[in-house]
């Protein structure tokens, strides 16, 4: 990765040094050329991988055998398609049983999407709980009377008399038989009858009991609670009629769709389902064949989603910007560009190499081109506007212990120095930057140099400046 204004002018410092270190310079004027315009942009050039925000290889959850194959590569497909199936009847057993779970809860979802059953459902509930608060508080209130009138006791008395003779007369009755054997009609009878009268008389007499028995404080206690439990499932059953008066509520729905999304993710294990919209990139199902669990089926993409995650490093990441616009290149392509931007880039970087570089993505327009997934790219990212600069013949630009300079040639061919830092080359020339006076148009002398051995090993490479630094080595 590099910054292309900043590439150029290393290969005239190259170029520069290179001559100053074979010898000492004499220069000599070779002619003359024109301060000229031109238009410069900031670019960086880097490298990436081609990948996709949604891309992926689908593969096999269990082992079987190849039924279904239902797509080939190029074909588009949607969300939800069955691309390829396993045979029933060749699948592990608990796998069918996720199929029948599956069933069930997306039923279950549905019923809960549909408020109408949902409201229904629960004003059913809040009637229901209202209902038992009322019984609750009969029963409370209840203890603070008697159980029964003066006449039903009377009348339970009464009773009670008529059966204590009955039971009496079977008693006597089941005595003269008692001696007889058993099995006997007669006797058996008489059992039978003095049984029904003995289990009467207990009936009533319980009953007796429990008209005239006055309530204890276990039977408040035991009333205050059950009111207590039914307000609070009443007040329940109203909130949740609240919450799905607008529609089902948020978190039923919720689990619901957990219950659904987990049979679904088992169930899938049988089926490779396209998990978004895209384009089928490869098929590796065959139908009869025998697959295992983890083997690859279907790989699929979206090329609306296809991006480039690269790297810049510390001293260029300052110049991009979100929505820098990119070109990309890659040699399947034969040179072709794709057109992008840049979409994120991360304020948290990595030490890579001993440099620290930022992670850039760069978000590609959709192709219909061929394109292969995890090759490495040419990335070209736009950081500026065009601007103009002034540019001079590569050979106008001469250098000295003071730093880099021009021959500026002025009317009567008074030549003056006008000292600049080099920049950009574009072909034949180099942009300049200078605070002195130069404009477009200026005519500056062009230099052809010659170099001879230095007489002193000691000196050679002694006061040699580096064009660009803006001034000579210290030291």
């Amino acid at each position: 990765m590099h910054k292309q204004r900043y590439l150029f002018s290393f290969f005239l410092v190259a170029a520069l040094v290179l001559a100053a270190c074979s010898g000492t310079d004499t220069t000599s004027v070779s002619g003359e050329g024109v301060v000229s315009s031109i238009s410069i942009t900031d670019k960086i050039e880097t490298t990436g991988n081609l990948g996709a925000g949604q891309l992926v290889q689908l593969t096999w959850g269990t082992d079987g055998l190849i039924e279904q194959v239902n797509v080939q590569v190029g074909q588009k497909v949607k969300e939800g398609d069955v691309l390829a199936a396993l045979q029933a009847d060749s699948v592990a057993t608990d796998m069918i049983t996720a199929q029948a779970t599956l069933a069930t809860a997306i039923r279950d979802l549905e019923d809960l999407e549909n408020s109408k059953v949902s409201q229904a459902q629960a004003q059913q509930a809040v009637l229901d709980a209202r209902e038992a608060v009322e019984t609750a508080q009969n029963n409370l209130d209840a203890l603070a009377y008697p159980r029964a009138s003066d006449v039903l006791i009377k009348n339970t008395q009464a009773k009670i008399w008529e059966s204590q003779k009955a039971l009496t007369i079977a008693y006597k009755k089941y005595k003269e038989l008692q001696h007889h054997l058993d099995g006997d009609p007669e006797k058996t009878a008489a059992l039978l009858a003095l049984t029904n009268e003995q289990m009467k008389y207990n009936d009533l007499v319980s009953t007796m009991n429990w008209y005239i028995a006055k309530p204890n404080q276990a039977d408040y206690d035991d009333a205050k609670i059950a009111l207590d439990l039914a307000r609070a499932k009443w007040d329940a059953a109203k909130r949740q009629r609240d919450i799905v008066k607008n529609g089902a509520d948020p978190l039923a729905l919720s689990a619901a769709r957990a219950r659904v999304a987990s049979a679904q993710s088992v169930v899938n294990g049988i089926q490779a389902i396209a998990p978004f919209d895209g384009e089928i990139l490869a098929v590796q199902a065959v139908v009869g064949n025998a697959v295992k669990k983890g083997e690859s089926s279907v790989a699929l993409v979206d090329r609306n989603t296809l991006k480039i995650d690269t790297q810049i490093d510390e001293t260029s990441i300052g110049s991009v910007s979100i929505g820098d616009s990119a070109e990309v290149t890659m040699e399947s392509l034969g040179g072709e560009a794709l057109k992008g931007k840049v979409t994120l880039i991360n304020p948290i970087g990595a030490t890579v190499g001993g440099l620290v570089k930022y992670t850039v993505t760069i978000s590609l327009e959709p192709t219909d081109r061929a394109l292969l997934f995890g090759a490495t790219v040419s990335v070209v990212i736009t950081t500026g506007e065009p601007h103009s600069m002034l540019a001079v013949p590569v050979n106008a630009v001469q250098s000295d212990a003071q730093g880099e300079y021009l021959m500026v040639l002025g009317s009567g061919d008074i030549v003056r120095r006008v000292n600049v830092v080099s920049g950009d080359l574009a072909e034949s020339l180099v942009t300049v930057t200078t605070s002195e006076s130069l404009a477009e148009g200026d005519r500056v002398q062009l230099s052809s140099s010659s170099s001879s051995s230095s007489s002193s090993g000691n000196n050679r490479n002694q006061g040699i400046p580096i064009p660009g630094a803006g001034g000579p080595p210290g030291g």
